[in-house]
């Protein structure tokens, strides 16, 4: 645990602030590579109960080759996070996040981007994904119905509040179908899907995920893993990931 506390006041040392066109500022870690026109964006997931927003997948990604641009998604109750999308109704987050990317990758002038995260940042990827018509998107065991994945536990529906503001049947409906409206062939990304089929959230979830991606045929490799905790998928998809960019690369043995 300290060993954690230690490395998370390192990353928001050397981390970087900026206040995008909108007024949303963003805290970010750019990683450069001269070499290379690869650029990696990275999602977080919610950090433990008790702990705000901290970057994912740093150490997991240290020897892999490329530029890579880590996202904290350090907003709402607790600094837990709003999935990189808005606060009382309002989508200027998903705004300057988008802002961000867009203009890293131009700076960067990336041929090739693959999203990435798992849980929160696997939606966060698949979403951010779509939109802006990345190459690759690796993503590991994500929500696809937002209102109704915090609405169905008491501790999440503050994170739910900090989104919406009030209530209305509007606007859970328009949360929840977010990803559904955003998925579509034209550009599609190749999607790279890990999750475990013995976990809550495969019925209610994955399953329709993996129903609208095949109904789009959006080109989709899917790892399927037996653990039953959802929790676990920060063991799982560490290797996953590292095993994907080599095959993306070409590198896989």
């Amino acid at each position: 645990m300290i060993k954690k506390l230690f490395a998370k006041l390192y990353f928001q040392l050397i981390g970087r602030t900026a206040t995008q066109s909108n007024g949303v500022k963003l805290h970010y870690l750019l990683q450069k590579d001269s070499t290379s026109r690869d650029l990696f964006v990275i999602f977080s997931a919610f950090p433990r109960a008790g702990m705000s927003s901290a970057y994912n997948y740093v150490n997991t990604l240290k020897e892999v080759s490329g530029n890579k641009l880590f996202i904290l998604d350090n907003f709402g109750h607790q600094k837990r996070g709003v999935y990189y999308l808005c606060e009382q109704g309002n989508f200027q987050i998903r705004d300057a996040v988008e802002e961000l990317i867009t203009t890293t990758a131009q700076k960067m002038k990336a041929t090739q981007t693959t999203y990435i995260g798992s849980s929160k940042g696997g939606y966060a990827a698949l979403y951010f994904g779509f939109r802006m018509r990345a190459t690759n998107i690796i993503s590991g065991a994500p929500q696809y119905f937002l209102s109704t994945y915090l609405q169905s536990e008491p501790e999440r529906m503050p994170t739910l509040k900090a989104m919406l503001g009030k209530f209305t049947e509007t606007k859970l409906h328009q949360l929840d179908t977010m990803l559904k409206e955003t998925i579509t062939i034209t550009n599609a990304p190749n999607v790279y899907l890990h999750y475990s089929n013995q976990e809550h959230t495969y019925k209610s979830h994955i399953e329709p995920l993996l129903v609208q991606l095949t109904m789009e045929k959006v080109k989709t490799e899917q790892d399927i893993k037996k653990y039953t905790s959802h929790a676990d998928v920060r063991g799982h998809f560490p290797p996953y990931l590292l095993q994907t960019i080599a095959k993306i690369r070409g590198e896989a043995s």
